[in-house]
């Protein structure tokens, strides 16, 4: 009977655990920005989410994809060529991903979720990923100002937080409270203080009720912009998991033993998800 190799001894396995690593940590930090980010003095945190996120979840398919490919080549690893054929599209990668649970007949603990805020989530950070409509959009508006409708802030909030607060927030008892406390803080304040800004869409901001019914808005976004987010995370996650433990337990591909622990971070319940403000969990 063959001894199979000790891990520590195949170069893939500890190129597979870092690649895991680096994923958990990319989308953590993404998670931990958009729960903090705001209009105000961290506007900047959008980015980092932005960032972080849709790195993070690219590069979480691929890895997917790449356990598939092995699979179905006898535990051959793809070369360089193979992964950049891949592509880049977020929409696609997760479209790849959602195939391949349903071919490889994966029991997943948490589902693919279906619901439109976690559709707009992929569509912005798809957006995000591409270099001239997201990470590089503030640039190349300078010579285009047409482009400046594809902002990634401004996009975020028109596409994704306007779902959330119509799911969570308009005509719910949270809007009565945080527009009470604003018209008092609005009294209170107004005869001795002066409000410019401009909020994440660009509009202008000239009084405190207004700014402070954004910042309790603002609120209800970060809490679930991140919930929503987290939860196509946690099922790439699971998907991951499941389908790494067949490659290794059941066909004794070893590159990939363990290194599911790295994303077992993410495969955990709703309540984590909404009240869990820093992400990896430890």
């Amino acid at each position: 009977m063959e001894t199979r190799k000790n891990p520590w001894e195949i170069p893939e396995w500890h190129s597979i655990g870092k690649e895991a690593s680096l994923i958990r940590h990319l989308i953590g930090s993404g998670a931990t920005s958009l729960g903090k980010a705001n209009y105000a003095d961290k506007i900047g945190e959008y980015y980092n989410a932005f960032f972080g996120l849709s790195v993070g979840i690219e590069r979480l398919a691929k890895l997917i994809l790449v356990v598939n490919y092995s699979l179905l080549n006898q535990g051959k690893m793809p070369n360089e060529k193979v992964v950049r054929k891949f592509g880049h599209n977020i929409s696609d990668l997760v479209e790849a991903v959602d195939n391949i649970s349903n071919e490889q007949e994966l029991s997943l603990r948490y589902s693919k979720p279906t619901n439109s805020i976690c559709k707009k989530v992929v569509e912005c950070l798809d957006s995000f990923a591409d270099a001239r409509r997201g990470r590089y959009a503030n640039f190349s508006s300078l010579g285009n100002p047409n482009l400046s409708s594809e902002e990634p802030i401004e996009k975020w909030w028109s596409i994704v937080a306007e779902e959330i607060l119509k799911e969570h927030y308009y005509g719910k008892r949270v809007q009565h409270k945080v527009e009470s406390n604003a018209r008092v803080t609005h009294d209170i304040v107004t005869p001795f203080s002066m409000v410019l800004h401009t909020n994440e869409t660009g509009e202008m901001m000239q009084d405190v009720f207004t700014a402070s019914v954004r910042t309790g808005q603002t609120d209800i976004v970060q809490r679930y912009g991140r919930y929503y987010a987290l939860s196509v995370v946690r099922w790439l996650s699971c998907v991951y998991v499941e389908i790494a433990e067949h490659a290794s337990y059941k066909k004794q591909i070893d590159a990939f033993y363990g290194s599911w622990e790295h994303l077992q971070t993410y495969t955990v319940s709703d309540d984590f998800l909404k009240t869990r403000k820093v992400w990896p969990l430890t």
